[in-house]
């Protein structure tokens, strides 16, 4: 009796994982090969005329989906590239403080059984409430996401909309205004757009 028991639980949890669009939870990790980060920062010389919005990134970060639902992205500040050299390293030591702080990190946790229901080759939007971790402060950040998979089985994740950094919440004026202060700057805007696109491979 008990044989048959566990044969007929086993077929049942094997026909639920193998249905069309559902999987069994699963762990993925980040390629930062196929991945980006990128922000905004928006600036004005003088008073009086438009300001500048240039694109920036972050090349090196890591981070992964746990088959429990945890997300976790960890950003090396120091990766920070704008295509300006003595800028990145001005935004390293003034804004950053990266010798002291090197890293930003995002944590939150989503519905696992969510991620798993998604089919291949559909999508799905996410509504994300997570904590952003910069400069020592914490801080909750909210996230429009939309989530696909590809046939490949990985999951593709990246922003509907720019989610708002604001270096006023944790703590950082003192750097944007140094480095407005360094480069004779009319207006350097605290508040950046931060947009991204990531691959997370299964770790199965």
């Amino acid at each position: 009796m008990k044989t048959t028991l566990v044969a007929l639980l086993v077929a049942a949890l094997s026909a639920c994982t193998s249905a069309p669009g559902i999987s069994a939870p699963a762990a993925y990790r980040i390629d930062a090969q196929q991945s980006a980060l990128h922000f905004v920062t928006t600036k004005a010389g003088q008073a009086g005329v438009g300001g500048v919005s240039e694109v920036g990134r972050f090349s090196r970060f890591d981070g992964s989906l746990g088959a429990d639902g945890r997300i976790t992205l960890d950003i090396d500040l120091a990766s920070v590239d704008t295509g300006i050299g003595i800028r990145d390293d001005r935004m390293r030591s003034m804004l950053f403080n990266v010798a002291a702080m090197p890293k930003a990190t995002f944590a939150a946790q989503v519905d696992p059984a969510m991620v798993a229901a998604i089919g291949v080759n559909t999508s799905r939007d996410v509504d994300l409430n997570g904590t952003l971790t910069l400069a020592g402060q914490s801080r909750p950040v909210a996230a429009k996401l939309r989530v696909a998979r590809p046939e490949s089985g990985s999951l593709h994740v990246a922003t509907r909309t720019p989610i708002i950094v604001d270096a006023r919440q944790f703590g950082m004026q003192a750097g944007v205004e140094a480095l407005r202060e360094v480069v004779g700057l009319n207006f350097l805007a605290s508040a950046a757009p931060v947009t991204f696109s990531m691959v997370l491979n299964a770790q199965r």
